[in-house]
């Protein structure tokens, strides 16, 4: 069906830019899938030492408040925003389709900018520090191969995101079944410890976990980071077989699992490595270290094989969410709210641009701040964990208050999930979610801020093992940065929409991905709706 739409530059075919895209997709996720998935994305190892050594024995209650908080809430937008929004590249469509295309464009580039940083800053650390423990090499690693171990890293994810989606899938299927023998082998070898050894002298304690403001303000942001993800495969909503059913559904298992996951480590950590001797970047590696010695002769052959599974979890966790982040970007270039080339899938169904532009900015930014960090891995480690979180953060500012918009604009959409206890229930959520996500952005962007607006005392050598100065070049430069290129991609696609190069409804027009083996449908406009800003997917 050729149905025209028009907008201030004229006519144009309403499968034009969006539609010829959408035809690459392929049905082809299903419930398992997306629990997988999601559960690679949320248990990625490389923030897990760091919010223990940083909230200690408390980290346990904080994990809980975030849980309560942040975990839960953020859960239920999802699910409704995911079960009656099944558009592709979720997350940027919900928001554009709430608050119009400058706030998507917003939303899309700091969902996307936050996996490259991340792919090139914490997961490349942690992977260096991986090689150079106790657990591999035994041997401290320089600059330079610091550099090419950790591009190596960037590329090798990418190379994960960019297979076509029945097999790419298979990335967080394999990435879940190797954080479960992590987790066995982990709590096997703690376990075993402390019946051998008894707890070490410096461990957790029960008086450690007494919550105290300090600890909350210290670890937020972590935690934060830690429940983030129940939105992410909705990036891939069109290639999913039944996201209406499945969506829920998954939210509520995978969330399940990556919390008894989570806390399973944390815990494990404490109970057998004093605060003082964790290191961020190689915490997890350490705490092996430190209960690897009931092995006896067999110390070194399953520490190589933990290490691998610790390099592999964190490949897949790169993995998964570049996956979703590429299409978040991707969508926006078709939609009008960045550069029309962005949006390019290949023949796979894969946003191949958005891939290769993602290597490219993990690349540099593992050059860039390895260089400035002199090769410290710890200094490096901070400023990246910093960047990452705050951006990670700062994506969902406009992704969690869609849902009341959402509700006002199409208030007849069928919602086959919807949060529980009306309207009151729906404002608590996003109220508490955006006080989380504030409150991280605030600690990560400049730490101390809250520590002294209570008239705390806050020293950046000790918590961040770099000058302040330094610290903040890089990160609030970071910033400032994808602001302005969120605001250049906008105005870009502004002038793609006068010209007519795509067209105003190709978002919301139905689109009907092949099945896995079969040829793609095509793009017909919503039943009894006119080509408009109210057509949505069915």
């Amino acid at each position: 069906m050729a149905s025209e739409v028009t907008t201030s530059g004229g006519s144009a075919p309403l499968a034009h830019a969006m539609g010829k895209e959408r035809k690459k997709l392929k049905k082809v996720l299903s419930r398992f899938d997306l629990i997988c998935f999601t559960i690679s994305a949320f248990i990625a190892l490389d923030t897990y030492a760091v919010t223990a050594a940083y909230g200690g024995g408390q980290v346990v209650v904080w994990i809980v408040f975030g849980l309560i908080l942040y975990l839960v809430p953020s859960g239920l937008i999802s699910a409704e925003l995911g079960a009656a929004f099944p558009v592709e590249g979720g997350p940027y469509s919900w928001t554009r389709m709430a608050f119009g295309r400058y706030a998507g464009a917003l939303t899309a580039t700091f969902y996307w900018m936050a996996n490259p940083t991340w792919m090139g800053g914490t997961l490349a650390a942690v992977t260096v520090g991986t090689l150079s423990s106790g657990l591999m090499f035994h041997t401290t690693i320089g600059t330079f191969w610091s550099i090419v171990i950790g591009v190596i890293v960037v590329w090798a994810i990418v190379g994960l995101s960019i297979i076509e989606v029945k097999w790419g899938r298979w990335t967080g299927i394999i990435g879940t079944a190797v954080r479960i023998v992590t987790l066995a082998l982990f709590m096997i070898l703690v376990a075993w410890f402390l019946i051998k050894n008894g707890k070490p002298a410096g461990a957790v304690t029960w008086s450690d976990m007494a919550p105290t403001l300090t600890g909350f303000l210290a670890v937020i942001g972590l935690i934060q980071f830690l429940f983030v993800g129940f939105e992410l495969a909705s990036n891939a909503s069109e290639e999913m077989h039944n996201p209406k059913r499945d969506v829920p559904a998954m939210i509520l298992r995978s969330g399940i699992y990556s919390t008894l996951i989570a806390l399973a480590f944390i815990f494990g950590i404490l109970l057998i490595l004093p605060g003082d001797k964790l290191a961020n970047a190689t915490g997890f590696p350490d705490a092996y270290a430190a209960v690897s010695g009931v092995l006896g002769g067999a110390q070194g052959v399953i520490g190589w094989i933990l290490g691998i599974l610790i390099i592999l979890t964190l490949l897949s966790s790169g993995g998964v969410w570049l996956q979703g982040a590429a299409r978040t970007q991707a969508v926006a270039g078709l939609d009008g709210a960045a550069p029309l080339w962005l949006g390019k899938f290949s023949k796979a169904g894969t946003p191949l641009a958005m891939n290769i532009v993602s290597a490219i900015v993990g690349s540099a930014f593992v050059i860039m701040v390895f260089t400035m960090a002199s090769g410290s891995l710890a200094s490096f480690f901070g400023v990246m964990l910093s960047i990452v979180v705050s951006l990670t953060a700062l994506q969902y500012l406009l992704i969690m208050p869609s849902v009341i918009m959402l509700r006002k604009k199409y208030p007849d959409r069928p919602r086959p999930y919807r949060i529980p206890g009306g309207a009151v229930v729906m404002w608590l959520c996003v109220i508490a979610t955006e006080f989380i996500i504030i409150l991280t952005a605030i600690a990560l962007l400049w730490p101390g801020a809250l520590e002294w607006s209570l008239g705390r005392s806050y020293d950046m050598q000790t918590n961040w093992g770099t000058s302040r100065a330094f610290f903040e070049e890089v990160t609030l430069g970071t910033l400032a940065l994808v602001i302005i290129m969120a605001t250049v991609f906008w105005w870009v696609g502004k002038r793609n929409l006068a010209k007519g190069v795509v067209g105003e409804s190709d978002l919301l027009a139905v689109a009907t991905p092949a099945p896995a083996t079969g040829v793609a449908l095509g793009i017909e406009p919503a039943p009894g709706t006119e080509p408009g800003p109210s057509a949505v997917v069915e």
